[in-house]
């Protein structure tokens, strides 16, 4: 790492993470249902991998539980996005992409995960927790869009789902990780 060069650490997930047993079915296979169930009345925004939107794609406000519906609607379909330029086969349904969800920051007492001693070190995060981005007081907060005072996200989408090439928001080398549907790491 010294170097700045690519590094694969290995035994950081286990299964006391909370992501590796609810958002998983014992198949491997990600668990949608338990996000729908547990989750599904909050607001996020889903990508259409197939409608550009000048240099996104195109955006829409939907709760988690309607994406989960758009998630077995597309797996039920034969529509399959062809490339990343987003031309698919011509089906109707489009590709859902659930994107910039900020789970942790919505869901304090869910803690799907313990952040690696690796990566611990995250001073913008750290600041972010301290600093209210808003005005709304904590009782009012609770009727308005969650603080978006985070760069903790959950990213989801189906097979021959994606993102165009971007580079996060501040420029910085970010510590993600993509899993596909088959449990192979793509990023």
């Amino acid at each position: 790492m010294e170097k700045n060069k690519p590094v694969m650490l290995t035994g950081l997930m286990d299964n006391h993470w909370k992501a590796c047993t609810d958002w998983v079915n014992p198949n491997g296979k990600p668990n949608l249902q338990f996000f729908s169930t547990h989750f599904g009345s909050s607001k996020v925004q889903v990508a259409d991998c197939d409608t550009r939107d000048f240099t996104d794609q195109k955006r829409e406000d939907m709760l988690v539980s309607g994406f989960v519906r758009l998630c077995f609607k597309y797996e039920g379909s034969a529509v399959q996005c062809s490339n990343q330029i987003g031309v698919s086969n011509g089906d109707s349904a489009s590709v859902p992409y659930l994107k910039d969800w900020h789970f942790v920051k919505e869901y304090p007492d869910y803690v799907p995960y313990i952040t690696p001693m690796f990566f611990c070190d995250d001073w913008l995060n750290l600041y972010l927790d301290n600093f209210r981005m808003n005005t709304y007081s904590d009782r009012d907060q609770q009727n308005k869009e969650i603080c978006c005072s985070d760069y903790r996200f959950v990213y989801m989408g189906v097979k021959g789902s994606w993102t165009p090439l971007h580079a996060d928001v501040f420029r910085a080398a970010p510590k993600a990780l993509q899993i596909d549907e088959d449990g192979e790491k793509i990023r």
